[in-house]
């Protein structure tokens, strides 16, 4: 069974623009509340579980602040969105978002920041191995340099270090590389990206900071010079070393469409492509929750390197079979749906002075691929059923343990309940054993 995609955009609730794609006559099932989150600390506690584990090294630490309010906000449903849009967990909004919507049968929406993304938490997987062989590219010096930055609000705090790494490394594109820069990207992204800067070069740095006195379809939102914008951006991917290069001539067939989507919106080539997000295969037998399916795909093309840096499919190994999606003549590999890693990327903060002068705290910035906004279709364009947007957001946490570097956290990374959501979508909705006979009708691209 196919699903009907809309790639639509909404920040917190739904908005109108970009584009709207129709791809198959699948039904549209309604929006099912279940399980959705009611407070910006239900978002990170089920989103990031691991975070606040009762295993960590160090009690559960509150969340600050965030892309949804300052110190002090209200932190109720108000506080997740407009009204318009129902909040959910997920530790990874664009990949594991769109493997539940595809099962779930909801029009998708996506926003070229969310895919950027995605990109920059597993280049800071990479990074996480690879800083050393890659040190020359960025830095001079051995071990790491403190970055300390003052401002008038946390807020400023966390956005100044972008170009306080800027000043300091050598690749004089890094910022404005990692900046997304679309039509679509609002403040909070641009902190969300800030947040992925300081993760990709904490190996080099230590962050201070502290506040001086003072006061059934896709819709691809934005426009089509973001969408190009984003493809240019896999250029300066093979600056990081031959991994990171291969990364990007696995990602140039899926944003290549990306942008066809907007040039040709009703082509079967388009449709055919956003047939093929995403696959479901029953790996075992019935009954053995998220390990019981593969998940394929071009949306696994996203997933490069494991959360500990290493190459998901190794150098040289062919990812073929009858499970691979290809697109011009590039195979992207299945990945166990217990084994989808999350979308984004921490790094230690030493908030200085805080909560009182003379007195540091040491804290974590979090920012990447975080919840999912779902609402119902309200009929514009003959759309019913479910809407689903993957969002970014970033979050300032602590006090952790203390010093400045990054702690091990307890259990596995991610919400091992939105896995089992998922499979139990898959169990309702698309039973693996029919997507293999599905394959041949899609065909090759």
């Amino acid at each position: 069974m196919l699903l009907h995609l809309l790639v639509l955009g909404l920040s917190s609730g739904l908005a109108a623009g970009g584009i709207v794609v129709p791809i198959s006559d699948v039904k549209p099932l309604p929006l099912k509340t279940e399980g959705a989150v009611s407070s910006v600390k239900e978002l990170f506690r089920k989103s990031c579980p691991e975070e606040v584990s009762a295993r960590n090294p160090y009690p559960a630490p509150e969340v600050l602040m965030s892309s949804y309010g300052d110190f002090g906000a209200p932190d109720d449903a108000s506080a997740l969105g407009n009204g318009t849009s129902t909040m959910f967990a997920s530790s990874d909004s664009l990949v594991r978002g769109a493997v539940e919507a595809w099962a779930q049968h909801q029009h998708l929406v996506l926003r070229p920041d969310v895919v950027w993304f995605e990109v920059l938490a597993q280049l800071n997987f990479y990074m996480g191995k690879h800083s050393e062989e890659l040190r020359h590219l960025f830095v001079d010096f051995a071990g790491k340099r403190e970055i300390q930055v003052r401002g008038l609000t946390w807020r400023e705090v966390v956005g100044a270090f972008g170009g306080a790494i800027q000043q300091r490394v050598k690749t004089d594109w890094l910022q404005g590389w990692i900046a997304p820069g679309f039509s679509t990207t609002t403040q909070a992204d641009n902190l969300t990206a800030t947040v992925l800067m300081m993760g990709l070069v904490q190996r080099y740095f230590d962050f201070s900071g502290g506040i001086i006195c003072g006061l059934p379809s896709v819709q691809l939102l934005g426009e089509r010079r973001d969408w190009a914008r984003l493809a240019d951006k896999l250029e300066r991917l093979g600056e990081f070393g031959p991994e990171a290069r291969a990364y990007a001539e696995r990602l140039r067939p899926i944003l290549r469409r990306f942008v066809q989507t907007w040039d040709a919106p009703g082509s079967y080539e388009v449709r055919a492509f956003w047939t093929q997000i995403v696959r479901a295969d029953r790996a075992v037998a019935c009954g053995a929750g998220p390990a019981e399916y593969r998940i394929s795909g071009w949306i696994t093309g996203f997933l490069h390197w494991t959360e500990d840096g290493s190459l998901r499919v190794a150098a040289g190994a062919a990812p073929g079979g009858p499970e691979a999606t290809t697109l011009d003549g590039v195979a992207y590999a299945p990945a166990a749906l217990d084994g989808l890693p999350v979308g984004y990327a921490r790094v230690p903060l030493k908030m200085l002075d805080h909560p009182r002068p003379g007195t540091d705290t040491a804290a974590y910035l979090l920012g990447g691929n975080v919840g999912v906004a779902r609402a119902a279709a309200n009929g514009d364009g003959g759309r019913t059923g479910t809407l689903a947007q993957p969002l970014s957001a970033w979050f300032l946490y602590g006090p952790v343990l203390g010093g400045n570097e990054t702690a091990e956290t307890g259990g596995a990374r991610g919400s091992r309940a939105e896995l089992e959501g998922i499979w139990g979508g898959l169990q309702r909705s698309c039973p693996g054993d029919r997507r293999r006979g599905e394959a041949a009708a899609w065909g090759r691209w």
